[in-house]
């Protein structure tokens, strides 16, 4: 009774290990690392980095509102009921230059672009396909009622605030085309321990 058996053999349970409070682990590492300068690294070497500066997208990305959901295209204040679908609007562009006008509704998916006149999205589960015969214009029927702004990513510009590089980052700061001179490249911090 009082002892335990650990790696060193038989301790005295009356003895424990010295215990550093965070505050002090924070103080001894924060004493050993200091910050160099920030490094410059190709796009593709940037895994794991962190970012020494904020980048801000020069274009929005997309350069469209986008639906966030597979869905309709709709004017909000048209409510339930049964439409013609007038177009498609797919991840990309094919949906540009397309108009909803009231009473008729486009079809999209995630991150398709919004047709002019549209202001909402009902999600593809809020709706019903009416069949009809193959000549007629294909219709929906639109279960749910929406409002204006619903599932509809407006227009952003993009913004990496010094963090962490992921492989997701990259795919991104890649889109965006972020260069440093005429190379694809970011500015990390680089940190070491003193000597």
């Amino acid at each position: 009774m009082g002892e335990t058996r650990g790696e060193t053999g038989v301790t005295d349970s009356s003895t424990k290990p010295d215990v550093v409070s965070v505050e002090e682990a924070l103080e001894t590492v924060l004493r050993v690392v200091q910050r160099l300068p920030p490094v410059t690294v190709p796009l593709h070497d940037a895994l794991g980095k962190v970012l020494a500066e904020d980048i801000r997208a020069r274009d929005p990305l997309p350069p469209y509102p986008a639906s966030i959901k597979d869905g309709y295209a709709v004017v909000a204040s048209d409510g339930p009921g049964e439409y013609p679908v007038i177009a498609e609007a797919r991840a990309g562009n094919d949906g540009l230059g397309i108009t909803v006008t009231p009473g008729t509704v486009a079809y999209v998916t995630t991150g398709g672009p919004i047709p002019d006149g549209a202001d909402a999205v009902v999600q593809v589960e809020d709706t019903e396909q009416i069949e009809g015969l193959s000549l007629e214009p294909r219709k929906v029927r639109i279960l749910a009622q929406t409002s204006k702004g619903v599932d509809i990513r407006p227009v952003v510009r993009l913004v990496f605030i010094s963090s962490g590089i992921g492989v997701r980052r990259i795919g991104v700061l890649g889109c965006i085309r972020h260069r440093i001179g005429s190379r694809y490249c970011l500015k990390c911090a680089d940190f070491s321990m003193k000597k």
